[in-house]
């Protein structure tokens, strides 16, 4: 009998190995929203086109909270890092598009942060000088590094049309973030996950 039972205990961690080993996997990050992307208004889409020029029908999707769009190639909120630069004090940069609805007129800052202790390397910031040009020949593309002006706010000015802002972000470390928009009357919350082995 107890033969028995240690082989049904052993079956059991067999089966449960691969669970445990996925729930530990740097990459199958698990946030606490992760939502669907959708995709941008058509008055967005050729300035998507334009800064992803390899995304094709998935360069349009995007994360939205109210007014705000935020395109960077996600999905399910968790974007990929694969062929970012480094802003050489170990930050990562990813390249983004920022639109706001023109039903939204007023001025709109954008903040974020990692979810968890407010601790070193836990702000995100952003480039307020554009963001890289890239071009495509086949299957490669080249994305032309420059240096950038990193704050920790980027502020979209009032307007009564699309405002689409180009930018990086500048990723201090993987995990859970939040992307905050405030303005007058306003306060959206776009989640972001950024999975892999933590670098700090």
């Amino acid at each position: 009998m107890s033969v028995v039972r240690l082989a049904c205990a052993l079956a059991v961690v067999v089966v449960l190995l691969p669970a445990s080993a996925a729930a530990r996997n740097p990459w199958q990050l698990r946030c606490p929203s992760m939502p669907r992307e959708q995709r941008a208004p058509p008055a967005v889409r050729p300035a998507a086109h334009a800064f992803f020029p390899w995304g094709g029908r998935g360069g349009e999707d995007a994360l939205r909270a109210g007014p705000v769009y935020l395109l960077a190639l996600s999905y399910r909120s968790a974007i990929s890092r694969d062929g970012d630069d480094s802003d050489g004090a170990g930050n990562d940069l990813h390249r983004a598009l920022v639109a706001v609805a023109p039903w939204y007129p007023k001025q709109i800052t954008l903040t974020g942060r990692r979810l968890g202790r407010r601790r070193p390397h836990t702000t995100l910031a952003f480039s307020t000088n554009g963001a890289t040009d890239c071009t495509v020949s086949g299957v490669d593309v080249s994305c032309r590094p420059r240096l950038f002006h990193e704050a920790r706010a980027l502020r979209v000015p009032a307007g009564r049309r699309w405002r689409i802002v180009r930018t990086m972000l500048v990723l201090p470390r993987t995990g859970c973030f939040r992307v905050v928009a405030s303005g007058r009357g306003l306060r959206a919350v776009i989640p972001l996950a950024v999975p892999g082995p933590d670098w700090r």
